[in-house]
């Protein structure tokens, strides 16, 4: 991964501040190289600036007067594959006609070169970048649709004059931009766009109150900042010469996610359980290349453990995992039986957000926005420990909750109705009976009690998540566009509602948060479960096959039997590196209470009266007022 910026202006500059206030916020995330491409009426000129490598060192340095020009391509480079200087970006083609800057990998890359080089093409590095490049010279916008992986890539076409910029499917890599009255900006970070020309982005106070009320952000490709926007996943927006906005551009839309399920007639369980097992045994092979280490999060869970296990078959002994022990649930003996069953290196970290509040402000500073968990802390400390350990690469299980149905109060009610509507009224019968049955013994204890009450709080918020045009508008006056959508999720069919978590709710959040902290390390995250034919098959996949017996993600289970502890595939009680907000809250009381009053700015005055109880009655609510807090005195403009 990598950080890249660029802009496309209505008149020409011949400075190289714009560039500048564009690299700042991303340079964290390409310490190894920097670079940066001008264009002035159709010619590319290449620079160098003092982060630059030697290589590139006879090249003009950005800096001073330029040539007067309209668009920059501009790059930050963490180096995971060809560590060679033939990885500089931006990366231009031989001729020089097109010129690209890209964040992210393309895990196929070694075949599609293969497939380049039998219709003649000829490669001068060993990047997956290269064959970004050679692939649009080949296949133009046909190219987006043939990488596996997951990449945010602007290219400038200089036979036409036009900017191109892609992102993956599923999001995974940060594409922002903002439109004023200068010209297009876009970057990987959203501070290297807040101030333009003196121009502080809003604050969106609907988005943070939203937020605040229901835990959802992130979606229709908005952020918490008014005039800043992503460029939707899956998607290709060019904007021909003299384009300044994306309502002026061409967007289209190069995939999408399955319309609806199979039924049980169309695809028996064994060969979804085949096809899913392949799949994810090739997601996670692809998902091993690189030249730099690579290592494994592992909670105890079954995304983790597969991830691991398939690691392990297919690498043998060189496995390095981690995973966090919280003494209020803990799942670290979950997350050792691995141990018993491969040679794998394994860490374990105990306690990592206590160290949260000497970081609390460049935390929040790199976050960007607010953020729904203390947790986040805690991952960014585990990976931090990776990388002090040599790690330059994470492979992780996130997405197999929204892809493959685990999380039950989100999934089961709707998926209920669908099994009951399809005939299987004796299945969904028995796996309720099951589930309820097995809830009663998975809820003794104390600790256990409090863990999924919160569980259940944070999830229920966002499970409701619909769409907001599904509202009349005398409901959606007087409600933000967050709540406008928790209101409308029960009416969606089971489907409807996973497509909604993978488009517009969870998933989006996740990936959103989780490269902000984790390109600040940096440290290149990878995710098997959102490999797009892992998603394709998961969404697909009837609902009988995700839920059956009491269990979800039967299906992912089965496939995974043969390979894991029986202790890990057969359990009750994922938890998934928990955090123990109360008491959290109560011990940070002191610190975090004085920071409520900047919830003024958003109409939320007298927040601070209300800390004690809300530390009983939501803390995940609390800690939401807290986030938006922190980030309205350290993030968010004053003005």
């Amino acid at each position: 991964m990598c950080g890249i910026a660029g802009y496309v202006l209505r008149a020409p500059v011949a400075h190289g501040q714009l560039a500048e206030r564009l690299l700042g916020p991303i340079r964290l995330r390409g310490p190894d190289d920097e670079g940066a491409c001008i264009i002035a009426d159709d010619r590319a000129v290449a620079h160098r600036t003092p982060r630059s490598i030697a290589a590139v060192g006879d090249r003009p340095l950005l800096a001073g007067t330029l040539l007067p020009h309209t668009r920059a391509l501009l790059h930050t480079r963490y180096a995971i594959i060809d560590l060679s200087p033939g990885g500089h970006q931006p990366f231009a083609s031989g001729d020089g006609v097109l010129q690209l800057v890209f964040n992210g990998e393309v895990f196929n890359y070694v075949e599609l070169r293969e497939e380049l080089e039998r219709q003649g093409a000829r490669f001068r590095t060993a990047t997956d970048t290269e064959v970004i490049l050679k692939g649009y010279r080949a296949w133009g916008d046909g190219v987006w649709n043939r990488l596996n992986g997951f990449w945010a890539v602007a290219l400038y076409d200089g036979r036409t004059g036009a900017l191109v910029l892609s992102r993956d499917r599923l999001g995974v890599s940060p594409l922002y931009y903002r439109e004023t009255p200068q010209g297009f900006f876009f970057a990987s970070a959203i501070r290297s766009l807040t101030e333009l020309g003196g121009e502080p982005a809003r604050i969106d106070v609907d988005r943070v109150r939203g937020f605040i009320d229901t835990s959802i952000k992130d979606f229709d490709d908005a952020t918490t900042f008014g005039e800043i926007r992503s460029v939707p996943p899956a998607t290709s927006v060019t904007l021909a010469r003299d384009v300044y906005r994306v309502s002026d551009a061409v967007v289209a839309s190069y995939w999408s996610l399955p319309a609806g399920r199979l039924g049980t007639a169309d695809l028996s369980f064994e060969e979804a359980v085949r096809r899913l097992r392949d799949a994810l045994f090739s997601a996670v092979e692809l998902r091993l290349r690189a030249d730099v280490p690579v290592a494994f999060e592992l909670s105890g869970g079954m995304d983790s453990s597969s991830i691991v296990a398939i690691a392990a078959l297919l690498r043998g002994r060189d496995v390095r995992t981690y995973t966090i022990r919280v003494p209020e649930a803990d799942e670290e003996p979950y997350a050792r039986a691995m141990t018993t069953r491969y040679p794998i290196d394994y860490h374990v970290l105990d306690r990592p957000e206590a160290g949260f509040f000497d970081d609390v402000r460049s935390f929040t500073r790199l976050m960007e926005e607010p953020y729904h968990s203390p947790n986040i802390y805690t991952h960014f400390q585990m990976r931090s420990a990776m990388k002090r350990e040599g790690v330059a690469v994470v492979l992780a299980g996130a997405g197999g909750d929204e892809v493959l149905a685990g999380y039950e109060s989100d999934f089961w009610p709707t998926a209920r109705r669908d099994l009951k509507r399809d005939g299987c009224r004796v299945q969904a019968l028995r796996y309720e009976l099951l589930r309820r049955t097995a809830s009663a013994s998975r809820m003794r204890g104390a600790a256990q009690d409090a863990y999924w009450a919160v569980r259940r709080q944070l999830f229920r918020t966002a499970k409701r998540m619909g769409g907001r045009n599904l509202l009349p508008a005398a409901e959606r006056r007087n409600m933000s566009s967050a709540e406008a959508m928790q209101k409308a999720y029960g009416a969606l069919g089971f489907h409807e509602q996973a497509v909604y978590h993978v488009r517009r709710a969870l998933l989006p959040y996740y990936m959103r948060s989780n490269d902000h902290f984790t390109m600040a390390i940096p440290l290149e995250h990878r995710f098997p479960l959102l490999d797009y034919r892992v998603v394709e098959i998961g969404l697909q996949m009837p609902a009988a096959y995700l839920f059956r017996d009491g269990w979800t993600k039967y299906a992912l289970r089965r496939a995974m039997e043969p390979y894991l502890p029986s202790e890990i595939v057969w359990r009750r009680d994922k938890m998934g590196f928990p955090f123990p907000y109360q008491r959290f809250l109560r011990e940070n009381r002191s610190r975090l209470q004085p920071t409520l009053g900047a919830l003024g700015r958003v109409g939320l005055g007298g927040a601070a009266d209300r800390y004690d109880g809300l530390i009983s009655a939501n803390p995940t609510r609390l800690w939401r007022m807290c986030s938006t807090a922190l980030w309205l005195e350290l993030v968010a403009p004053q003005s």
